[in-house]
């Protein structure tokens, strides 16, 4: 397709709204404009008539400015421009065409930090999207984010995806205007907007023969960051998205809430050992001292490296039992919560463990579901594929010379986190991983056992043994434990004497 010119184009429109969170309010001919917003309320005094049409107008949607000061003076124009500066986070840009009421692109600011100076390129100059700039829809257009950015960029009309779709590859303005079937004045501002995001970056014109080198591919600053951790860090916390946050029961009406404990899955039960729990073993080494002292090392003697029923009864039952279930009833609906050793945001408790037992005295190998408020294990697969290829990847990833004695699996049941929080709900399940780890591995210190974090854990392995969609429960840390490596005595020679 050929890229429209001349008369076959319509004319490029410069469109301006306000964010749609933003409620414009007058409260009185002549005073002064409030305008609330999600951060918070501004105040624009005494502005004049083109201000005060220009700002109610722009609550509406997008227009043209020009509209509103057609025949005004220099000083009004100047005015208006110095407001739509100063609220300019809570302006959206659009680039439309006098051809359809749809713009063809429009830029919103995403915080209150946001700005978008102007920015353009020379004809010549090699321009791409970032590398950290993800393109996906939303079922109304095309949605362009970056975690480098302040800004998202939505492509409403096919015109605008073309040109989106271009910039996947380094190209030029040059070229841009050659191969875009939009006219010449909207691919340079739909560039020069997209320069201004940071959304599309520009690298000197580099000698002839020679590749260009993009400023952002050099960066040792982004040189550790893959896009998707990069994106997942920034929507994960607050700052630099306007995206929904926290405690929103944003399902609140669509789905129930997942129960505080998961139900119990069929199988044989086998009862874990109690320790008494209200007195601690005489021989429990303090806080500090586990913090202190190296952890014991594996025993390198797959024969002798075994851990017993009891040991795993009072690891699970000092670190993942409930201790009480209650009824949280500050939000919009009651929800229940869970006490357990290890912490957990408002008590939400989505982890799950999992026990793969390969050498564990008392206990057939096999896979099990514990169950925290019963403190006993099911049986969920006994079978010597999955079980394999769980004690695989943590002996590798433990760097073992034999198979693991147990591997302990922690999945995460997602809606637990998801049903009551917006936007940290992954996030937070990875902290009570992390939070669970730590006090497994500490537990298991006093019991005399050797221990390791394991890899990340396959999400395909472990929802097949628990007979869970991935989607819904999967892996989200695992442990491995094992007898503790016999140190030997020191001894003295005469060097040392």
């Amino acid at each position: 397709m050929r890229p429209l010119s001349g008369d076959d184009m319509p004319a490029l429109l410069l469109l301006s709204s306000l964010r749609e969170d933003v409620h414009v309010e007058f409260p009185e001919v002549g005073g002064d404009v409030l305008l609330h917003n999600r951060w918070n309320t501004l105040r624009v005094n005494c502005p004049d008539r083109a201000t005060r049409e220009a700002l109610r107008r722009m609550s509406f949607g997008p227009i043209s400015l020009r509209n509103v000061l057609d025949g005004r003076d220099r000083a009004t124009q100047e005015r208006l421009a110095g407001v739509l500066t100063d609220i300019q986070h809570l302006v959206v840009r659009s680039i439309g065409l006098t051809d359809a009421e749809i713009p063809l692109l429009s830029v919103t600011p995403m915080t209150p930090q946001a700005r978008l100076g102007p920015h353009g390129v020379t004809p010549t100059q090699p321009i791409r999207l970032s590398r950290f700039a993800t393109l996906r829809s939303e079922g109304g257009g095309f949605l362009l984010e970056s975690p480098l950015s302040l800004f998202r960029v939505t492509a409403h009309r096919a015109g605008a995806a073309d040109l989106l779709s271009a910039l996947g590859w380094t190209t030029t303005l040059q070229d841009l205007l050659k191969t875009v079937p939009l006219h010449a004045s909207a691919v340079t501002e739909i560039v020069a907007q997209l320069l201004a995001t940071g959304m599309v970056i520009a690298a000197p014109i580099p000698p002839c023969g020679e590749d260009p080198q993009f400023a952002e591919d050099g960066d040792p600053v982004l040189a550790g960051w893959s896009p998707f951790e990069l994106l997942f860090h920034t929507r994960s916390t607050t700052g630099r998205h306007d995206d929904d946050f926290g405690a929103t029961f944003a399902l609140l009406g669509h789905f129930e809430p997942p129960p505080a404990v998961k139900p119990v899955p069929e199988g044989p039960r086998f009862p874990l050992p109690r320790p008494d729990g209200a007195h601690p073993l005489a021989s429990d080494a303090s806080l500090i001292a586990l913090l202190e002292e190296p952890r014991p090392a594996f025993s390198a003697d797959p024969e002798q490296d075994e851990v017993t029923l009891s040991q795993i009864g009072e690891l699970l039952y000092r670190s993942m039992r409930v201790r009480s279930v209650s009824t949280d009833t500050a939000g919009p609906i009651s929800y229940e919560v869970s006490d357990r050793p290890a912490t957990s945001v408002s008590g939400t408790h989505p982890l799950e463990v999992y026990v793969s037992a390969n050498r564990c005295a008392g206990l057939p190998n096999g896979t099990f579901h514990y169950d925290p408020v019963q403190h006993s294990l099911t049986l969920l697969n006994g079978g010597e594929r999955e079980r394999s290829e769980i004690s695989l990847c943590s002996q590798v990833a433990a760097g073992l010379s034999a198979s693991p004695a147990v591997v302990l699996t922690l999945t995460a049941r997602f809606s637990r986190v998801t049903w009551k929080y917006s936007g940290q709900g992954y996030a937070m399940a990875l902290r009570d991983a992390g939070t669970a780890i730590q006090t497994l591995g500490l537990v298991a210190a006093t019991l005399g056992l050797a221990v390791t974090a394991g890899g990340s854990g396959d999400i395909e392995v472990g929802p097949r043994i628990a007979g869970t969609d991935w989607r819904v429960e999967s892996t989200v840390g695992q442990l491995v434990l094992g007898a503790a490596a016999v140190a030997p005595t020191p001894c003295r020679n005469a060097m040392s004497a």
